[in-house]
């Protein structure tokens, strides 16, 4: 019966508006002018003052509509005792309201629990080490591991170079993956121990160029996390570019103390081009390094990018700081 409700599992404010528009059907299809004037004489007849005792039209018609959030139970009270309710009738349906806003309450606390919720990681594949689940911080030895794997890549690009006389330095690749990766003191530790250990693939002045290594590692690392420049493309380029200019002035008071115009980078031959045409010899040494370090920097840190892009899963490493690579 409409003014004897009683439901299945919990209530919900559409059902009670259905509920009362078929109460209101059964009562002789009240109009709702008609309604407003007898809950009027019901809150008169409880000693409500004139003025509060006329609820608005809209008010009322509202109660009747679905996809209602809340629903005022003195109002509800009114509404079906002007429609024929007793008082045990009305209580009965003050209980649904208050029933189904406990249930709308609940739902909307499950669903902002569910937005909160980290999604569920699928199992990883056979061989594949797990990252610890719901936190950002990798394993100790998955740390150490990468910090290998960083200061070998240095390694291999200092060799690289070297062998094929290339313009480009490739001794910086480990650095700036772990500065992305990482932070912008494991990048320092990647670049102490690289350089540390140039002589194993026969360039014993790697040592020298510490300086220039350690200022790429913090400018890599720092960028990411402090200034936000792994928001994008361009960003990131940019990022790439202050790192070259970092390591240029670094790098150019070096250059000059340990030049030997014979052998050594193929950027030594830039610098003898330039003096031979009348330019001083400390401006020769920072537009030849200059050039070469932004070739150099925009290839190790988009390089870095793609491999941090692809072990990151892997050893369990956080891309918050750098939201660039979710896109690669």
């Amino acid at each position: 019966m409409p003014n004897s409700p009683t439901s299945l599992g919990p209530d919900s404010f559409d059902r009670i508006a259905f509920d009362l528009r078929e109460l209101r059907e059964a009562s002789g299809a009240v109009s709702y002018a008609e309604l407003v004037r007898r809950i009027t004489d019901l809150r008169l007849g409880r000693g409500v003052h004139a003025a509060a005792a006329i609820p608005a039209r809209s008010t009322v018609y509202n109660a009747f509509r679905a996809g209602r959030t809340r629903l005022d139970t003195e109002l509800l009270r009114d509404i079906v005792t002007a429609l024929g309710a007793d008082e045990r009738e009305a209580d009965s349906w003050v209980r649904r309201c208050r029933d189904a806003r406990r249930t709308a309450q609940d739902q909307a606390l499950r669903e902002q629990s569910r937005e909160v919720t980290p999604a569920a990681r699928p199992a990883p594949a056979a061989g594949e080490p797990m990252a610890p689940v719901g936190s950002s911080t990798p394993a100790t030895w998955a740390v150490v591991l990468l910090l290998l794997v960083c200061v070998g890549i240095n390694l291999l690009g200092l060799f690289t170079a070297n062998v094929f006389r290339l313009s480009a330095y490739l001794d910086m690749v480990g650095t700036a993956v772990a500065a992305l990766a990482l932070g912008p003191w494991h990048g320092v530790i990647v670049a102490v121990a690289s350089s540390s250990l140039g002589f194993v693939v026969g360039d014993p002045e790697t040592l020298s160029f510490l300086p220039v290594n350690i200022v790429g590692a913090l400018v890599w690392g720092y960028g990411v996390r402090r200034f936000g420049m792994g928001s994008g493309l361009v960003r990131f380029l940019v990022l790439n570019l202050i790192a070259a200019l970092a390591c240029a002035l670094v790098a150019a008071p070096v250059v000059a103390t340990l030049f030997d115009a014979e052998g050594g980078h193929a950027s030594k031959v830039s610098v003898l081009s330039l003096e031979a045409m009348s330019v001083p010899f400390m401006a020769a040494v920072f537009s030849a390094n200059i050039v070469t370090s932004v070739m150099d920097k925009l290839l190790t840190g988009c390089v870095a990018l793609g491999i941090f892009a692809v072990l990151r899963g892997r050893f369990g490493l956080s891309a918050e700081h750098l939201p660039l690579v979710t896109k690669l």
